[in-house]
């Protein structure tokens, strides 16, 4: 368990890497304006959406694996990532990327379900 100390520490890390991770590309494209974006730091800024995605999501299900890590707890996270990952390889959409996580998640939640009854 957190103490209150380490619970503000980590949510204003969490806000700061937020705010950071929105703000610089913002920043850097409007002191670009103009010019031709050099093609691998746009590659990179293009997977800020998907990291951010895979972030939230590890920070979301942290909850519920961190107690007493399992399989089963774990597995559903762990093709909810790759769902994200797949889905943003294979569609280039953070839309579809998001979409595929869920359904990931979802169906490994239903399959682990199926074999436990």
């Amino acid at each position: 368990m957190l103490t209150q100390a380490e619970l503000i520490w980590v949510v204003a890390l969490s806000g700061a890497g937020t705010l950071l991770v929105r703000w610089l590309p913002m920043v850097w494209q409007h002191r670009n304006a103009g010019r031709r974006p050099n093609p691998r730091l746009r590659r990179a800024l293009d997977a800020i959406g998907p990291s951010a995605i895979v972030a939230l999501l590890a920070a979301s299900f942290w909850g519920m694996a961190a107690p007493q890590p399992s399989a089963a707890a774990v597995l559903p996270i762990l093709c909810g990532l790759a769902g994200v990952a797949l889905g943003k390889r294979a569609l280039r959409s953070i839309a579809w990327a998001t979409l595929s996580g869920v359904l990931a998640y979802g169906l490994a939640v239903w399959a682990l379900a199926g074999l436990s009854l």
